[in-house]
């Protein structure tokens, strides 16, 4: 399960450095090397000062944008990052129950079968985990043991060890 939470922030953090110098990088480096000033006459001066108004506000609209992809790929990268190198969370928890669930994809035929998991924690909090077929079979409801996990913007299950046998 993805928290959302998490990855806003994450990318709120990467957005307002990469919007700032990309900002500035349209508005003092790029804009007044297109900003070329015609002197024949009032009215065309008028109508380029026009286009050039709407230069500025195209750039700093793709300013935006691009910050806004750059951004989330930061905060993917980082999620990614954090998740895998982080340390796994070694906690007491009962096995409460499993879940097979078959999902097609829309305009497909395939049928993609998903594996879950629900534990209840210590402290009564349910942690939901997809898991492989194999992490599926090896596993009963009622089972207690120690749940092994990494979480930051999502749940990835790594190992139950059984420590009692209830069922």
């Amino acid at each position: 399960m993805i928290n959302l939470k998490k990855l806003w922030h994450d990318w709120l953090i990467a957005f307002v450095p990469i919007a700032s110098v990309s900002l500035l990088v349209y508005i003092f480096i790029l804009y007044p090397n297109a900003k070329i000033e015609l002197s024949g006459s009032d009215e065309v001066n008028a109508i380029y000062s026009g286009l050039n108004a709407s230069r500025f506000r195209y750039g700093i609209i793709m300013s935006l944008l691009i910050s806004s992809s750059l951004s989330f790929i930061c905060a993917v990268l980082y999620d990614t990052y954090k998740l895998n190198y982080m340390i796994p969370t070694k906690v007491y928890a009962k096995l409460k129950s499993k879940y097979i669930r078959n999902q097609t994809s829309l305009r497909s035929a395939l049928i993609s079968t998903v594996f879950e998991l629900n534990f209840e924690l210590e402290n009564n909090e349910i942690k939901q985990f997809t898991v492989t077929p194999e992490q599926f079979s090896i596993v009963f409801e009622n089972n207690k043991g120690i749940l092994t996990y990494k979480e930051h913007s999502k749940s990835i299950f790594l190992d139950f060890e059984v420590l009692e046998i209830n069922g």
